[in-house]
């Protein structure tokens, strides 16, 4: 096989044992021993964890193993204050450009149509697509950066708790209507305002997180 449709293959099985609760999150994925479990290279292992960690399914320090993430509560408290604001700065600089929101609209779009499918991993890939696009639309590569490091290991963990608690698409469901107060906010051109919006959308999103999927 192909290396790198091999570590492709690896990484696949690697998040099936994390989103099945086989991996816990805080333990530590140890290279040698599922090298030898799955019959593959070290290396191998170790390029399919690096896939994880951009996927935020994993942390990996300098020079030290990799653990599946973890997040406390006090975590995902700082992840929603911060990212709000980027989302709300990203919001207003989207304004004070004059870009385009079809992208903005298609996510959307794309998020309402796997709720009423009732996919709950393609609704927590289409949610973090949104603010992904959000973040990246102003063209800042600071912006970019900082608020995919927050939000892509986020939507990891939101879809890992998710799943260990055995959740449908409804709490999603309910908050379709949040994610369309922010396009409408950006659509009504008034930056100040849109911020704001932005900012205290992200704070029902957290309350939201905390009830339902965080603990």
């Amino acid at each position: 096989m192909p290396r790198g449709l091999l570590k492709e293959n690896l990484a696949i099985q690697l998040r099936e044992e994390i989103l099945g609760g086989r991996l816990v999150p805080g333990e530590k994925i140890i290279e040698g021993r599922w090298a030898r479990q799955l019959g593959v290279a070290q290396v191998s292992i170790r390029e399919a964890l690096n896939i994880l960690a951009a996927e935020g399914f994993v942390t990996k320090g300098h020079g030290r193993s990799a653990r599946v993430l973890r997040l406390r509560d006090s975590d995902i408290i700082h992840i929603y204050q911060v990212r709000g604001a980027l989302e709300g700065l990203a919001a207003r600089i989207t304004i004070e450009r004059k870009l385009p929101l079809q992208d903005l609209e298609s996510a959307l779009e794309a998020m309402r149509q796997v709720v009423q499918m009732n996919d709950l991993r393609k609704v927590v890939e289409r949610v973090q697509q949104f603010h992904v696009c959000l973040l990246e639309k102003p063209g800042n590569p600071f912006l970019r950066e900082y608020g995919r490091r927050l939000v892509i290991p986020l939507y990891a963990f939101t879809l890992m708790r998710a799943l260990a608690k055995n959740l449908d698409a409804s709490p999603w469901a309910a908050q379709l209507a949040n994610h369309q107060r922010i396009l409408d906010a950006i659509r009504m051109g008034n930056a100040y305002l849109a911020e704001q919006v932005v900012i205290h959308v992200t704070n029902v999103f957290l309350e939201s997180a905390l009830t339902v999927w965080a603990h």
